[in-house]
């Protein structure tokens, strides 16, 4: 992978064509937990490699190229939220509309599932969530990656899950038809 990231480097369209169709499909997966639906999540995707192919000369190769991708396209998501919409940390969201049209009671709970029911988390809830569960940051780390106080971090991460839960429970308290 080293010479496939020095050749991109030099500016080899080639190279970069390949280190992009070989981690489009993972860096999509990170981008869809962040993302509202698939539309904002190409979006994510777009600003990542922009910033991927700006920044790869940074990579030395002493890490996995992955989780350095990886942590470049999270860093990507979360300036592209903060310049789209500073991410909102709301004070009660409670009374949240349940929007699960893509999801029926009836249907397995899977992968898709859940990661369409933390799409429906407002950003700040899912940009937390997301940061905590899944990328398994410290609350200190993304206190300091969001410009906010741990203590709303902490918050945040437990109304989102008890948000999840809520429109887990009312997903799964509907009749089948």
């Amino acid at each position: 992978m080293l010479h496939l990231v020095s050749r991109c480097c030099r500016g080899d369209g080639s190279a970069q064509r390949q280190l992009y169709e070989h981690y489009k499909t993972p860096l999509f997966n990170v981008c869809l937990r962040y993302a509202r639906d698939r539309a904002e999540a190409q979006d994510f995707l777009q600003e990542a490699f922009l910033t991927i192919f700006r920044d790869l000369q940074q990579f030395k190769g002493d890490g996995s190229l992955d989780g350095w991708l990886r942590r470049v396209t999270v860093r990507s998501i979360l300036q592209t939220l903060r310049r789209k919409n500073p991410l909102r940390f709301a004070e009660d969201y409670e009374h949240l509309p349940c929007n699960h049209a893509s999801i029926s009671p009836d249907q397995e709970l899977n992968s898709e599932a859940i990661l369409a029911l933390v799409q429906q988390l407002p950003d700040g809830y899912r940009t937390v969530f997301n940061l905590r569960c899944v990328e398994e940051y410290e609350y200190d780390e993304i206190a300091q990656m969001l410009g906010i106080a741990e203590s709303t971090v902490r918050s945040q991460y437990v109304r989102a899950c008890r948000q999840l839960r809520l429109l887990l429970g009312k997903l799964m308290a509907e009749p089948a038809y």
